[in-house]
């Protein structure tokens, strides 16, 4: 038998949740890095622009809000008929 397409989104799959985990966890890691850039500029350690911190620190914001939607997504997800046993 072949599964429709609808069927197969119906699942909840874990991959969606570990990727989004892994977004969020990418996330803090640019905002760790954005944060020691800005150290690395007060104590004249590192020359590094500020567009450049500016742009990680978007980076990190936008990474993280969509690990956030996909963890809402899968986690607030109602149960269908067929997901029932």
């Amino acid at each position: 038998m072949s599964m429709s397409h609808a069927s197969l989104g119906d699942r909840r799959s874990p991959s969606a949740i570990v990727f989004a985990a892994f977004l969020i966890k990418l996330a803090k890691h640019l905002a760790l890095l954005a944060g020691l850039a800005v150290v690395g500029q007060a104590t004249s350690g590192a020359a590094v622009p500020q567009p450049a911190v500016l742009g990680l620190v978007v980076c990190a914001a936008l990474v993280h809000t969509l690990g956030q939607i996909l963890e809402r997504r899968w986690r607030n997800r109602q149960p269908t008929l067929r997901d029932s046993p």
